[in-house]
């Protein structure tokens, strides 16, 4: 009868606190929660330091090394030579790139003693051994590559030799090796020796192995700790630094990385020189030779015409076709550069040199033209390279770009047969002009001519020659002239601070984890609070229709069940509350005659006897003789409260097995006597509702003036209801803290479809140490009763001290 209609209260008893939550906070009520809910709150604590602490102890730390580059350079024999810039620069950006390729990160991790790593493997974590190795791996060669990135587990033998341990391909092999003298596996030969660790691994709880890695594994590993940033771009520094989980090791690997680039950098920048200076010593060879043969002809030519000087003749044709064959000079220079970037970018994509054709154009009629197309051509091969170190070399990518290199080629190639098609136009038009000039003098004598051909042409080879041989030197000095003055400004230190985990940082967190964790536990009871806590919550959720008797404080020991205390104490807080009560009596009914007082409750549990009994003795205080009858008769109880047994009583009377006078037992305070609830029948409520029953009640009037009865709780059985219709002051209980709100939804409902008029509440149970507000609101609701001067002293007064104490020890005082 009660469940439907509970859960249905309790749900909106849920969506109303939900919806009111922020306007009807209720301080006194969330203080109480989290006094009642500290042990949660200390245990979200604790486990959220316990978390903190197993992270902290089980999480491998990471350390950090950093080091400071600046980029600058400068060329002394460039300056004093004042030789144009032929190194290769591509500014700050490009080197911030260069230095986070895998390509340059593999060039400086070969540069450090990786070829093998160490580990020690604990119950929990693994420590890299770098260093400070027990066992190293010297001369090592690599019979079957799938060894590489197998753990090889290794365990010191007592005859100083060394067992290893590994699997490959699924098949295990085992084997045993001398410490310092060469020796071989089936996947690798190497020389085992003791390393600069000073102690053995230990043997217990742990497993030390070493791993043969790969090289491009290794790249893939690490690329991800290494971090290249621009530091300062005005100052052109650049940042680097590596994380990992050993101090050591991410020192090493940015102090290499910082050293790899002063080197690759002084590679870089001297490919340039060299590139023209082998075009200039293929050149060198070439044009000796043809200035040779210019020098034997002029020889020949005097000794067969016997002429020693042939420089007066023709002086003005001379002077008229220098200036034109200065220009076929040029266009041979020029043609000679054309055939250099032909043969180069014929070439196959991994011979192909393009970095010394862009030197070559510097200064040429078509530098504009071809620089553009080898500057992309450039940027493709870099890309490729970059790729094939990554990729295999038929992979789809890499043929990609092979066709995008060989468009370029074609377009490069094109571009030269139309260069060389404009030089020989030119080089025709001006050996025209020659021959104009020549055709004018045709009256001068053949050898005279004949000579200044043969002289022209040697002064030709031989200007063209001493060119070179200035250009060599020139560029010799300023490649020996060149040094790099990129510098480290800050080396890699081994920071053995590691700056994860954090320590205060992990136990803040986790310690503001509990502390949310335990507060959202208090504000999810506080939402799911749905227990009558006050007065003022049946007042408020009966729209004032019931009428209050009073409450009873909680009893701070634990006592037995349904014991009569105020006799025990009878200035207590307890015999106080019932006092109020009792005197509250009198404005529910103040006729004269006998009364019947029917106590009921919604569910077990909330006192309901307790309240029958203390009441019932604190009315015989007044000298008036009372008796409680138990009429719930499946779950007796009265007979447990005044320590008697329970043979026989209200069953038996009711079947008219047993007359009153024989049921009735007294108990040690006068006037106050009490017939427990008999036998348990099988059907106590046809028994209740029967013609006996009345005539019971109206036998005891004639002997007691009070009557009080224990009903069964209505919110489970029905026998009680024809009880509280017939009482002259039926009593409904509560408890505090215990009672769901939904009860009082189910009080209005029996005082409605009953027609139970004078109905009255009584909240038991009440924590009176509570920071509640409330708990004299709504005395004057219904039929006005108030609170006589016992309970009213009472209330006051705990409200006085409850001002004097703070808000900490109302929060953790007792709860």
């Amino acid at each position: 009868m009660l469940n439907e209609n509970a859960v249905g209260g309790n749900l909106d008893g849920y969506r109303e606190r939900l919806t009111n939550f922020s306007n009807e906070f209720d301080v006194g009520l969330f203080i109480y929660i989290v006094k009642r809910s500290l042990i949660w709150i200390v245990l979200c604590i604790l486990l959220a330091l316990a978390a903190a602490y197993i992270y902290l102890r089980y999480t491998a730390p990471t350390y950090e090394s950093r080091a400071l580059l600046q980029l600058s350079q400068s060329n002394n024999a460039q300056k004093v030579l004042k030789v144009g810039d032929v190194m290769d620069d591509n500014g700050l950006v490009s080197d911030v790139e260069l230095l986070r390729s895998k390509f340059f990160q593999a060039r400086a991790l070969a540069d450090l003693p990786l070829q093998v790593s160490y580990f020690f493997k604990g119950q929990i974590l693994t420590k890299q051994l770098y260093k400070d190795e027990y066992l190293e791996v010297s001369a090592l060669d690599v019979l079957d590559e799938s060894v590489r990135g197998v753990p090889v587990t290794f365990e010191p033998q007592e005859s100083g030799q060394l067992k290893l341990s590994y699997t490959v391909g699924g098949k295990p092999f085992t084997s045993v090796h001398p410490i310092g003298r060469p020796t071989a596996t089936p996947h690798f030969r190497c020389v085992f020796r003791t390393g600069p660790g000073t102690h053995p691994p230990p043997s217990d709880g742990g497993m030390s192995y070493f791993v043969i890695n790969d090289p491009r594994t290794l790249v893939q590993q690490y690329a991800s700790q290494i971090a290249v940033a621009v530091a300062d771009a005005n100052a052109k520094t650049i940042a680097i630094g590596c994380k990992d989980h050993n101090a050591l090791l991410a020192r090493d690997i940015t102090q290499a990385m910082a050293d790899a680039f002063i080197r690759y950098d002084v590679e870089r920048r001297s490919q340039s020189a060299e590139s023209i200076l082998r075009f200039i010593e293929s050149q060198k060879d070439t044009v000796f030779q043809q200035l040779r043969e210019s020098e034997l002809r002029m020889q020949d030519f005097k000794r067969e015409n016997r002429v020693a000087d042939f420089q007066q003749l023709a002086p003005l044709l001379l002077e008229r076709t220098n200036e034109y064959e200065n220009e076929l000079l040029k266009l041979r220079i020029e043609d000679n550069l054309l055939d250099e970037v032909e043969r180069t970018v014929k070439g196959s994509p991994t011979e192909m040199d393009v970095y010394r054709l862009i030197p070559l154009l510097v200064g040429t009629s078509y530098e504009q033209t071809l620089q553009g197309l080898i500057n992309t051509l450039q940027t493709l091969l870099q890309e490729r390279e970059k790729l094939v170190y990554e990729v295999k070399p038929d992979n789809v990518n890499v043929r990609t770009l092979d066709g995008q290199i060989d468009i370029q080629q074609r377009l490069i190639m094109e571009s030269i047969g139309n260069m060389r098609k404009r030089l020989a136009s030119r080089a025709h038009d001006y050996e025209t002009r020659i021959g104009e000039y020549e055709s004018r003098f045709k009256d001068l004598p053949e050898k005279e001519l004949a000579y200044g051909r043969i002289a022209r042409l040697f002064d030709v080879n031989e200007k063209y020659y001493t060119q070179l041989l200035e250009k060599d030197i020139e560029y010799r000095i300023s490649r020996a002239g060149f040094v790099s003055d990129n510098r480290v400004l800050e080396s890699a230190v081994a920071a053995f601070t590691p700056i994860s985990p954090d320590r205060s940082l992990v136990l803040f967190s986790y310690l503001l984890t509990g502390v949310i964790a335990g507060f959202l536990i208090v504000l999810v009871r506080y939402i799911l609070h749905d227990n009558i806590t006050s007065l003022n919550d049946i007042a408020k959720l009966s729209n004032a229709s019931i009428g209050m008797l009073g409450m009873v404080p909680k009893y701070k020991k634990e006592i037995p069940v349904s014991q009569l205390l105020v006799d025990k104490n009878p200035k207590s807080l307890i015999a106080e509350s019932f006092r109020s009560v009792r005197t509250n009596l009198q404005f529910v009914d103040n006729s004269p005659g006998p009364k019947v007082i029917a106590v009921t409750s919604t569910i077990s549990g909330e006192g309901k006897t307790f309240v029958a009994i203390n009441l019932a003795g604190i009315i015989s205080f007044s000298g008036k003789r009372v008796i409680v009858i138990d009429l719930d008769m499946r779950k007796p109880k009265i007979h447990l409260g005044f320590g008697v047994e329970n043979i026989r009583g209200m069953s038996t009377m009711l079947i008219n097995r047993d007359r009153a006078e024989d049921c009735v037992q007294h108990s040690s305070l006068k006037g106050l006597d009490f017939i427990t609830a008999g036998p348990i029948p099988p059907n106590p409520s046809e028994l209740i509702i029967g013609p006996r029953m009345a005539t019971i009640l109206e036998e005891l009037k004639r002997t007691y003036d009070v009557i009080v009865i224990d009903t069964p709780p209505v919110g489970l059985v029905t026998d009680g209801i024809s009880i509280i219709q017939s009482a002259d002051v039926p009593i409904y209980i509560f408890r505090s803290d215990y009672s769901k709100k939904a009860f009082v939804h189910n009080v209005d409902r029996l005082m409605n479809e009953n027609k139970i008029t004078r109905l009255s509440a009584v909240l038991n149970g009440v924590d009176v140490d509570r920071n509640k507000y409330g708990y004299n609101y709504g005395y004057g609701y219904g039929y006005g009763y108030g609170y006589g001067y016992g309970y009213g002293y009472y209330e006051d007064r705990s409200r006085t001290e409850r001002r004097k104490k703070s808000w900490t020890s109302r929060l953790f005082g007792r709860a």
